[in-house]
């Protein structure tokens, strides 16, 4: 059974849905998917991509998963992977930073066009990808 959830934005610690999560974690450590990040100010979307897409792995007692998937469900806006929801639920492989598969893992991949809903691709220093993107400050 899986029992855990990747998350790479609103939902990762110190960000602003971080209290949204039904139940406490057993755990939650870094991790990282292959996908491709799109970011804007207000969250970011995933989709299938080659980068290194640095987020945090969040498990839980098996018996808890289908809660927190319904939770989850609800503020990604995905209704059975329909046609018109605005993330898909999918499996992905969640690496640590040695490379070294950790666990597979629930996450949710935006199923529009990111460029045409006003999301840029967040730049990839190094091949890794984040939100929210760090920005320097002005002047370096």
């Amino acid at each position: 059974m899986i029992d855990s959830v990747f998350v790479y934005g609103t939902l990762k610690r110190g960000q602003c849905r971080e209290s949204c999560w039904p139940v406490r974690p057993l755990r939650v450590m870094p991790g990282w998917i292959r996908g491709t990040l799109y970011g804007r100010e207000d969250y970011p979307a995933l989709l299938p991509g080659e980068h290194r897409v640095v987020g945090e792995l969040w498990v839980f007692d098996p018996g808890a998963i289908p809660r927190v998937l319904s939770v989850l469900d609800d503020i990604e806006g995905t209704d059975g992977n329909s046609a018109d929801d605005l993330y898909h639920r999918h499996l992905v492989e969640v690496r640590n930073d040695a490379g070294e598969l950790i666990a597979t893992a629930y996450s949710y991949f935006y199923h529009r066009d990111p460029i045409a809903d006003g999301f840029s691709i967040v730049p990839a220093p190094g091949g890794n990808q984040s939100w929210p993107v760090e920005r320097s400050p002005r002047g370096e």
